[in-house]
């Protein structure tokens, strides 16, 4: 499950595997900070774009805002919000220079706190 897992919830610590993202975890899990890749990508439904314009992006009922390094998972995270997708591209690189903490969740998955909106390009 773990090795060929497509999408590497899991991980091996010690003699127990544990989930990479807290989903039903009480409490927040500790995550490393990482640097990121320039961009990012975020998929949510056409729905919520006036909101993260107001507020950025934040975890919701999460531990942290999940983000996407390529833009085809973004897309089937946000199908899973609504019919019509729109893809969100963050400036990640840049908002982590300027203080924006990000973690790296796997190969495909990148974590943060929040994102303001100031780093999200809504074209």
């Amino acid at each position: 499950m773990i090795e060929l897992g497509d999408k590497q919830r899991h991980e091996i610590v010690g003699d127990r595997i544990r989930a990479l993202y807290g989903h039903s975890f009480p409490g927040k899990l500790k995550r490393e900070r990482s640097i990121p890749p320039d961009v990012l990508y975020h998929g949510t439904s056409l729905e919520t774009i006036k909101l993260i314009r107001a507020q950025g992006l934040l975890p919701m009922a999460r531990q942290y805002v999940h983000l996407s390094t390529d833009e085809e998972t973004a897309r089937m995270v946000g199908s899973r919000k609504g019919s019509q997708v729109a893809i969100l591209s963050v400036h990640a690189r840049n908002a982590a220079n300027e203080g924006v903490v990000f973690y790296r969740g796997n190969s495909q998955v990148w974590l943060a706190d929040e994102i303001p909106a100031r780093w999200i390009d809504f074209t």
